[in-house]
């Protein structure tokens, strides 16, 4: 980091001596120019950090090293650049990085609905911790955001302001010792089994095709683009198993299917002879409904030729979850079935595995999983959902 002297006019007062002291910080992020993927394309001009020193040269070169000292541990490149700039190279550089496109649109929603407008015009060298909780605040008693929102708005911001830390356009990130005002402890109810049945019935009784999919992703535990994603030769009925390796994801201009899970990573999950069986059943009600066995997509209206669409899945069942008074919404059966194989003792690799999770590298180490145990976890949930349901186990 370098600095330079150089000697104004003296003061009109007294004669004093007066010197310009001037540091280099970087480039302005402000106005720098970037292309979709992420490169410069035109760099912001300089930035630097300006003094005005009153004495002899001798004082005033002391002066400017102590100037020096100081940019450089407070050092903000482009102190100019907002809240908002960050926002965009941030978002920019997950793109790059190949972030799920899923995950993405929740940033953007979060981001352009909240942050932006809550946030996006404060420089991020007078961000602080308060400013920060202010907003949280705002978020809770001015937008009625429930706590989960809110904290998950919270993370995204956090996440932000860590990659600015991390490409140096702030010293620290504010957001990680933010609190909202009357900070609630998360009081939302666990989902149980008797409310999963509960649910079940409600929409069995509204949309016999979407009752099929509440008691698949309670059986899998898979998101929602992956339970809309399932084709029927994805069934191994003989092994009672269904492949996950693709998923349909909601963005601009309606959802893309894409070849791959979140994780990238194919896995088989164990869906147990109950959860066989209601597939079954689900196949014979559509081979009466459309006069031939379906095929392609495995929940389809037409027996196959059109997927569901996840985010309309996603609405319904917040809506009639809401009507039948159960405390969920679809994320939350993902959530259930994880609990459920912990309460039934499956080891925490064999449920990582089955949940499309990953586990800590030492979990992974001691704990080992194996196909055998895989299906055993398949027929306690497929089990466990069947009775919860009501369905008959004796076909």
């Amino acid at each position: 980091m370098s600095g330079t002297l150089r000697e104004l006019s003296p003061a009109k007062r007294d004669g004093t001596r007066r010197w310009l002291l001037r540091v280099y910080v970087g480039r302005d992020p402000d106005k720098t120019i970037r292309d979709a993927a992420g490169r410069v394309v035109k760099q912001g001009p300089p930035v630097h950090a300006s003094q005005v020193f009153r004495g002899g040269e001798r004082a005033a070169v002391k002066a400017l090293d102590k100037l020096v000292g100081k940019v450089g541990d407070d050092r903000t490149i482009g102190t100019a650049a907002t809240v908002g700039k960050l926002l965009d190279e941030w978002m920019t550089d997950l793109e790059r990085l190949g972030k799920a496109q899923s995950t993405l649109e929740t940033y953007k929603i979060h981001v352009n609905k909240h942050i932006r407008p809550g946030l996006g015009s404060i420089r991020l060298d007078k961000l602080t911790v308060t400013d920060v909780s202010h907003y949280l605040t705002s978020l809770d008693k001015v937008t009625g955001l429930a706590p989960r929102t809110i904290r998950l708005n919270h993370s995204i911001l956090s996440a932000a302001l860590t990659f600015g830390v991390d490409t140096d356009w702030l010293k620290a990130n504010p957001a990680k010792r933010a609190k909202r005002s009357g900070q609630r402890a998360n009081t939302q109810a666990m989902l149980t089994t008797d409310q999963l049945g509960t649910l079940y019935r409600a929409v069995l009784a509204d949309d016999p095709d979407l009752a099929v999919l509440i008691a698949l992703a309670a059986i899998t535990g898979c998101r929602r683009g992956e339970l809309v994603g399932f084709r029927w030769e994805d069934l191994d009925t003989s092994a009672c198993t269904l492949k996950v390796c693709r998923q349909w994801v909601p963005g601009s201009g309606g959802q893309h299917k894409v070849d791959m899970t979140k994780t990238g990573r194919d896995r088989t999950v164990y869906i147990g002879v109950d959860g066989v069986k209601l597939l079954e059943r689900y196949r014979a009600t559509k081979r009466e409904q459309i006069g031939r066995d379906p095929e392609g997509w495995l929940l389809s209206y037409d027996g196959g030729t059109t997927e569901l669409r996840a985010k309309s899945v996603t609405e319904y069942v917040s809506m009639m979850a809401k009507r039948a008074k159960v405390p969920a919404h679809l994320h939350t059966l993902r959530h259930w079935k994880a609990t459920e194989l912990n309460r039934q003792n499956v080891d925490l690799s064999t449920a990582a595995a089955q949940m499309g999770h990953t586990i800590a590298v030492m979990s992974s180490t001691y704990l080992h999983t194996s196909d055998d145990r895989g299906a055993a976890a398949g027929e306690l949930i497929a089990a466990t959902v069947v009775g919860a349901l009501g369905e008959s186990q004796n076909d």
